[in-house]
């Protein structure tokens, strides 16, 4: 008699689902509830401003076609955009108790890009209400900046009128860190976010250099815990090329604050 265990479990009551990027504007769940389905839609049709071009299956998957080219190669504007998009991705399954396990390539692909992959940490009949927290990306641009992307929300809980002025205190600490070890060139406002420009191409270093710049990793990493801010995820979200590959764009996320002093 066969056994009919996996397939009465696959993939409808699966704990584990998938969010993949595929080519430069396609978004793919496989694993995720109807629920899901419908709220990412809606989310996608709110940040990401070109908007939807198609929805439908995929095989077992159900995958979004947008508008643009939010993993392209090429285009700031849509690279910011895709930061912003894939950030309240992130929020919302957040917000629905569906844990990121892990981040993998699953393709030899040059132009391959990461699958998310998540576990539902609770039954739909019994989510707990997740911790509020926001969100903050931060991504490498071309051989020498650092891109920041935060939204402050202003949703009119008593306390949090400081969010507003948060973006400063990290751009002055990120600012301070890099003077440092003398990689601060010059700042600036560019589509929304804020962009450092480094000295030297440190996402091209070797040797020496390359050792210096994982050192300004590492002190990134400690000035963003230092104001609250934890790594949630890397992701590779975006098209390389045979000659030139993209790097990770990174999740901090931290705790809403009550109330916070600035300085």
């Amino acid at each position: 008699m066969a056994d009919n265990t996996l397939e009465n479990n696959m993939p409808g009551s699966s704990k584990y689902a998938t969010l993949s990027f595929h080519k430069t504007d396609t978004i793919r769940l496989l694993g995720f509830p109807d629920e899901i389905k419908s709220n990412m839609e809606s989310v996608i049709a709110s940040v990401w401003q070109p908007g939807i071009q198609s929805n439908g299956p995929c095989g077992e998957a159900f995958e979004f076609k947008l508008k643009g080219k939010p993993w392209g190669y090429f285009g700031s504007q849509d690279a910011v955009g895709g930061i912003r998009l894939l950030r309240d991705l992130l929020a919302l399954l957040y917000n629905h108790s569906w844990e990121l396990v892990t981040s993998a390539i699953c393709s030899r692909r040059y132009t391959a890009k990461d699958t998310l992959i998540f576990r539902r940490t609770s039954l739909p009949s019994a989510v707990v209400p997740a911790q509020p927290v926001e969100w903050l990306g931060l991504a490498t641009a071309f051989y020498d900046k650092i891109r920041i992307v935060y939204d402050a929300k202003n949703d009119g809980c008593p306390g949090t009128e400081a969010d507003h002025d948060h973006l400063g205190v990290v751009i002055m600490n990120l600012k301070k860190m890099l003077e440092s070890l003398d990689y601060f060139e010059k700042g600036d406002w560019s589509h929304d976010s804020f962009e450092f420009k480094l000295k030297g191409r440190p996402w091209r270093s070797r040797g020496e250099a390359s050792v210096k710049m994982r050192l300004m990793v590492l002190w990134l990493l400690e000035t963003m815990e230092s104001m609250g801010w934890r790594v949630y995820a890397t992701i590779l979200q975006r098209t390389g090329t045979d000659e030139d590959r993209m790097m990770d764009t990174w999740y901090f996320v931290r705790t809403r604050p009550s109330g916070e002093n600035v300085t």
